[in-house]
């Protein structure tokens, strides 16, 4: 990553140590909390910087570093007062961002109206892209950048086949940019992309779409 920044994740169940770890594999600065010594010790072994706290108690965050970092997760989806908290918190010691878990509509609603940036519900993101994989056996992966725009990992469709991008003109007829591929003989992603790429069978493509225009198109 060319730029770093610094997180905070508060909450260190499955959600949230896999998304401290994630971001500590990738180089990034973070700052692990939870009440539970064992959720804590969970993570230490690759965040250094895995802290007992107590998310209700301010002087405990900052004593921790809090205020310091560019972003914070709340992943504590199933304590809404827990949550609650964190983010007031987190408003007081102006950290820039504040991204939240919800279990369900009605807390992301709360999260929302008390302060949080974004909220997210991990279940149902997951359910629709397991969903529309099955929909569209092509799509390998899916990602809801927002409501807009949606990155997708998907086997080449075989009327791109053998066949170069700049040939294909697929943002000026469909709205899709290819930013990726992935080759058979190379399982790796090439962020390298040239007009003059020809589209093997056995390719993926890593593709960025308008959400709208990508459900109609043509993947077979």
């Amino acid at each position: 990553m060319s730029h770093k920044r610094s997180y905070a994740v508060i909450g260190l169940g499955i959600f949230g140590s896999a998304i401290a770890k994630t971001l500590a594999r990738a180089g990034q600065d973070v700052i692990a909390i939870d009440r539970d010594i064992n959720c804590v010790e969970n993570v230490s072994d690759v965040i250094e910087n895995a802290v007992q706290a107590d998310a209700n108690d301010i002087a405990q965050l900052k004593e921790a570093g809090i205020q310091d970092v560019d972003v914070a997760v709340i992943a504590m989806g199933s304590h809404l007062e827990d949550s609650i908290m964190a983010i007031l918190h987190l408003k007081e010691l102006h950290v820039p961002e504040i991204i939240a878990k919800a279990n369900n509509h009605n807390y992301m609603y709360v999260l929302q109206k008390v302060g949080a940036d974004k909220v997210i519900q991990p279940e149902k993101e997951m359910g629709k892209r397991i969903a529309l994989r099955l929909l569209t056996p092509n799509i390998v992966d899916l990602i809801n950048v927002d409501d807009n725009y949606s990155i997708v990992e998907i086997k080449a469709p075989k009327a791109w086949h053998n066949t170069s991008l700049i040939d294909l003109s697929l943002r000026s007829k469909f709205g899709v940019n290819v930013i990726g591929i992935r080759s058979k003989e190379d399982s790796r992603l090439r962020m390298t992309v040239s007009p003059h790429d020809v589209i093997k069978p056995d390719d993926n493509l890593m593709i960025v779409a308008e959400t709208e225009k990508f459900k109609k198109l043509n993947l077979e």
